[in-house]
């Protein structure tokens, strides 16, 4: 697990149970959880019949209310709302006016309504609950987290206000697309693991979000949602990410993992486990190629030796492959050559007309190769080869690869 904290982390919630359960990757109602298989939440004061149900959409159809708010800022240990007797009308909107967090989770909630009011709110906590739809929830402008895991959300949509959102979280919801994230410049982490899908189904990637996400996204948490390799090429792009956790997901190939994988200059945490493309040979050891940032593989760290001594023999082997192609060239060029010099006597060139008063079509030899009559050489000239960067010299065949390619600058001298 990595230990990396964005840097606008907020001290204020450094010491909050629930946000550090969420950094570790397991649902605050998991690790609270009674051994009676309840979440713990006390039962609602406004009357509802109890935590969520899984999101069957059994029990009362229950939407935010302004009661329901005051009461759940009040069981966290806010200062009592002001009285219905004191004189001022507005005391009580200004005292939700001033409130940063909010928990509203486990209480059946089904629609998310009232509150405007909360104009600073910072954290919003509405998981475990039946909401199937983000809706009025644009005007917190100052909203950093939302927590909307174990609901019925199928869409990511109405967050276009939300200017300041760092922290997503809708793990364990029915996304089958993960979009309308165009309008969040400052996400950070994007949680979306555990999803309920169809069978045969797997969570995809619209290109517009990942686009719009790529300047700010640092972690992105998506197993368990029966990505496959070919939905994972919409990952592409997202080159400033820290931490991916891929695992338990259909993933069988190599090469759509080094589409989104390799440009992620700073990645240090990569979990691909229970992908099929771990049974492959040399998995390991290809990951470690493919991207020489990675510290943490599977949650196991890489040591630096090891990827030092992968990297010295992944470019002797390139150059012993390389030197081969050469070496091949020089044979047909010179095969080519002795054929040219064993052919008999040309014709003379074209336009050139002999004592005989005959016009010939003539065949040269030169610039790598003997030509044909009335066409190109035959050998047609190598150009490309090694990499300056990668202690290279000489000529080869164009398009051949570069040995600079995931070789961190120390790893150039061997």
């Amino acid at each position: 697990m990595s230990d990396w904290v964005p840097l606008d982390e907020k001290e204020l919630l450094q010491d909050d149970d629930e946000v550090q359960a969420y950094h570790d990757n397991n649902s605050p109602q998991e690790q609270n959880a009674p051994a009676g298989g309840g979440f713990g939440d006390p039962p609602d004061p406004d009357g509802a019949d109890g935590p969520h149900n899984g999101g069957n959409g059994n029990g009362p159809r229950r939407e935010v209310t302004r009661e329901m708010v005051l009461r759940a800022l009040e069981s966290k240990g806010n200062r009592r709302r002001p009285g219905a007797g004191v004189d001022d009308p507005y005391a009580e909107d200004r005292f939700l006016a001033a409130q940063s967090h909010l928990h509203l989770n486990g209480r059946g909630i089904t629609r998310i309504a009232n509150l405007r009011p909360l104009t600073t709110l910072e954290v919003l906590y509405l998981y475990d609950n039946q909401i199937s739809v983000i809706e009025n929830v644009s005007h917190l402008r100052r909203l950093t987290h939302l927590y909307l895991a174990n609901n019925v959300v199928r869409e990511i949509s109405g967050l276009a206000g939300l200017v300041s959102l760092q922290k997503l979280y809708l793990e364990q919801n029915c996304l089958q697309l993960v979009s309308g994230l165009e309008a969040c410049p400052s996400l950070e982490e994007l949680h979306v693991s555990g999803q309920r899908l169809p069978p045969g189904t797997p969570l995809s990637f619209d290109p517009a979000s990942i686009a719009a996400l790529a300047p700010s996204l640092r972690v992105l948490t998506a197993s368990r949602c029966g990505i496959t390799s070919a939905s994972l090429r919409g990952l592409a792009g997202l080159s400033r990410l820290r931490r991916l956790d891929l695992s338990h997901n259909a993933i069988d190939a190599f090469e759509p993992l080094d589409a989104a994988v390799q440009p992620c200059v700073v990645l240090s945490n990569l979990d691909l486990r229970g992908n099929p493309v771990c049974r492959l040979p040399k998995y390991r050891d290809t990951l470690i190629l493919m991207n020489d940032s990675v510290t943490t593989l599977d949650d196991e760290p890489i040591p630096a030796q090891h990827r030092e001594f992968l990297l010295r023999l992944h470019i002797r082997r390139m150059k012993a492959q390389l030197a081969a192609e050469l070496k091949e060239d020089a044979a047909a060029a010179a095969t080519a050559a002795a054929a040219a010099a064993a052919a008999p006597s040309l014709p003379p060139l074209p336009g050139h007309v002999d004592s005989y008063g005959n016009a010939g079509v003539g065949v040269g030899v030169g610039g790598g190769g003997v030509g044909g009559v009335g066409g190109p050489s035959r050998v047609p000239p190598r150009t490309g080869g090694f990499h300056p960067a990668a202690g290279g010299g000489g000529t080869g065949g164009s398009g051949r690869a570069s040995l600079t390619r995931n070789i961190s600058g120390g790893s150039r001298r061997g």
